[in-house]
């Protein structure tokens, strides 16, 4: 076979998947799924919450190492993802609810060489992806207000290419340029706690009506004449004061008796209703298949407790969720590589000089060190239990998960690429 077969562009470049906007947007017995949605969704706090799961991580976490013989270029680099994770990494991460981000690039002059600045934002419904033979060149931004005009026409679409555009996409194995939101396995769960009729509507319904205490009012026949001379049957007096009466409201009533001994205006509280089995499950249920959709275990939004072997149970999961933000980090340090820092490279330093790798680490090892450190504080607690039932008195200190763990594994760090 001939290499250059092997080595040229993918013969699948502007290849498409199939039934893409209609297998997301339009399955059976799915509502609609769509951007307005993913707005609705974003007002949702456990929606935030879940973002901030996910997001926290890779802001927070995440480690690189810049493998090249050119030590100026090395710190360079370092400069520059240093500055991007710092202040721009979380606007890009807009993808991972739109499905896909798009930002301005601003670049900076320092000591003579072009810095990376900051990413400006832009709303990704407003943007579209533009590519050529399959590769992406840029993309296009609507409603831009162009100098001199006023009025609609005033704005119109416009052109930003590579590298003053930064794109990234997020589960791009569902579409190269405009992936999927990471919000579209939580959308059923969403509508089914805020459609109409839903678990929220159920919930306020119930409690709205148990806000009104209700009971019954005993009365004597006949009217009652108020101070402003109105003549008001008793039965309808009764009537307006029982509804009233909100729970903790006061009730004040003439002690007057009749000829039987019995008081002729009387109250007499309702029984206390119950929570209907299994409303409280509902709602946790729904908020568990939310996180779930998004990809986040319950291992990971929901505190930890027991011993050794609930730690243990925890660390699959727990790596599977990590595992996945790291590759997210390979993708997003990808797009940034491509479109931002070898352009960089090359204006700064000639076109030969970009011969090297950023490795991303960090995610799937801090799980490992919080695995290790949670086994660790078991052990010290079973020691000092230990010794407590031995009657030695002895107290034994905790670890501290800031100063390692004496196994040869990575202790935390500043934020930042490491060379």
């Amino acid at each position: 076979m001939d290499p250059n077969q092997l080595l040229g562009k993918p013969l699948t470049a502007d290849y498409m998947p199939h039934g893409y906007w209609g297998m997301f947007m339009f399955a059976r017995n799915r509502p609609v799924f769509s951007g307005s949605v993913i707005r609705e969704m974003m007002s949702d706090p456990r929606v935030i919450f879940g973002l901030w799961l996910i997001k926290g991580p890779i802001l927070s976490n995440a480690r690189f190492k810049i493998e090249t013989d050119n030590d100026e270029i090395r710190e360079f680099l370092i400069t520059n993802i240093t500055r991007f994770w710092r202040n721009s990494a979380a606007r890009a991460l807009k993808a991972v609810e739109w499905g896909f981000s798009a930002s301005e690039v601003m670049y900076r002059v320092v000591d003579g060489e072009i810095h990376f600045d900051i990413l400006r934002d832009l709303h990704s419904l407003d943007c579209r992806a533009v590519t050529k033979d399959g590769a992406l060149v840029g993309f296009t931004i609507r409603d831009v207000p162009h100098k001199g005009q006023t009025g609609a026409a005033s704005r119109q679409k416009m052109f930003i290419g590579i590298p003053k555009g930064f794109w990234h996409t997020h589960w791009r194995d569902r579409h190269p340029w405009y992936g999927l939101s990471r919000l579209y396995g939580a959308h059923i769960p969403w509508w089914e706690a805020w459609s109409d009729g839903g678990y929220r509507d159920i919930r306020r319904l119930w409690f709205h009506k148990n806000a009104f205490e209700g009971g019954v009012m005993y009365h004597p026949p006949g009217v009652t004449r108020t101070k402003d001379d109105l003549v008001i049957s008793n039965k309808d007096l009764a009537r307006e004061m029982i509804e009233k009466k909100r729970t903790g409201g006061t009730l004040t009533l003439p002690n007057t008796m009749s000829s039987d001994g019995i008081r002729s205006w009387e109250y007499e509280p309702p029984a206390p209703n119950s929570i209907p089995p299994g409303l409280i499950e509902y709602g946790v249920s729904l908020k568990e298949e939310l996180f779930e959709g998004m990809g986040i275990p319950p291992e990971v939004f929901e505190g930890g407790g027991g011993g050794f072997g609930a730690a243990t149970g925890r660390q699959v999961p727990e790596e599977a969720f990590f595992s996945v933000l790291q590759e997210m980090v390979q993708w997003l340090i990808s797009d940034a590589d491509q479109q931002i820092f070898r352009q960089l490279v090359r204006m700064n330093f000639g076109e030969n000089h970009d011969k090297y790798e950023i490795v991303p680490f960090g995610l799937t090892a801090k799980a490992e060190e919080r695995e290790d450190q949670m086994k660790e504080d078991v052990r010290q607690a079973q020691a000092a239990e230990a010794s407590r039932l031995a009657g030695t008195g002895m107290p034994t200190e905790m670890s501290n998960r800031f100063q390692g763990n004496g196994n040869g594994k990575a202790t935390t760090s500043p934020l930042g690429p490491s060379a």
